[in-house]
């Protein structure tokens, strides 16, 4: 493990950083498909790539506008204090999470068409509140990119997939100005670059949601279930988002580059 003793809890939030890296992607869609696969398809063809674009799409404006900006107001440079921040975000999440899922669990199938909107909706803000809370929020097209990448962070479904959104999200953080450390605005609208990334997430989270969400067609059972899925899908959005905005304050605050996964080796 790498020793850096300028600050304290630095070592530890690397660690943490590495052992991220490292995981293996949420065992919940890869167990979903073994045991359910027949129904998986059946879901699959509920919650088409193209349907997740479109609620990308709409939830954009939504998850933005519901942010108050005011109230991200701790230091940017304290990471204690950016950190105490981001588990709030988490905590609101996964209550907001379990209440919505499992209001439309109750509805079995029916209720997946009000259901995977707002999932897509409550992850997109928690992807941003988290990027706020460490101090990043610029209106850019590279900045609306970088959210859709943790997005796809988030959803991969494979260590292949991971390493890849890994690697993509070090790459997003080489074309983001460093100037745009602290500029905390609206973001909203959809140009060309974050376009193809609607498109490559949406077919990672087509899988990843039609997996997660089988067993939460069966109705009144579903309920239960679909308040189980929706916590662990948000957990492992935040779970994302910190490890990414953290990557990307640590190469503004500290110059710590991390180092991205090798995709061939992750593979195997």
């Amino acid at each position: 493990m790498r020793e850096i003793e300028t600050k304290p809890g630095l070592n530890r939030v690397l660690a943490e950083q590495d052992a991220y890296r490292a995981a293996r992607p949420s065992a919940l869609p890869r167990l979903m498909r073994s045991v359910s696969r027949p129904v998986g398809l059946l879901t699959h063809r509920l919650i088409p790539p193209e349907a997740i674009e479109l609620a990308i799409r709409g939830a954009d404006w939504a998850a933005s506008s519901s942010i108050r900006k005011a109230a991200v107001q701790h230091d940017f440079t304290d990471l204690e204090a950016c950190e105490d921040a981001v588990a709030d975000v988490r905590r609101w999440a996964l209550g907001y999470a379990a209440t919505g899922g499992g209001a439309a669990g109750a509805f079995g199938a029916l209720g997946l068409a009000v259901d995977v909107p707002a999932t897509i909706a409550l992850a997109l803000r928690t992807v941003r509140l988290t990027g706020l809370c460490y101090g990043f929020g610029g209106d850019s097209e590279v900045e609306r990119v970088y959210i859709l990448d943790v997005l796809g962070l988030a959803g991969a479904n494979s260590a292949e997939e991971k390493a890849e959104a890994i690697a993509r999200l070090a790459k997003d953080r080489d074309e983001i100005d460093p100037e745009s450390w602290q500029k905390i605005v609206k973001l909203t609208g959809q140009t060309s670059g974050s376009l193809a990334a609607t498109r490559r997430v949406a077919t990672v989270l087509g899988v990843n949601l039609s997996t997660r969400k089988v067993a939460q067609m069966t109705p009144i059972i579903g309920a239960a279930v679909g308040a189980g899925v929706n916590v662990a899908f948000q957990n492992d959005v935040a779970a994302a988002a910190r490890f990414a905005y953290r990557a990307r304050w640590l190469e503004v605050n500290e110059r710590i580059i991390e180092g991205a996964v090798d995709v061939t080796e992750a593979g195997t």
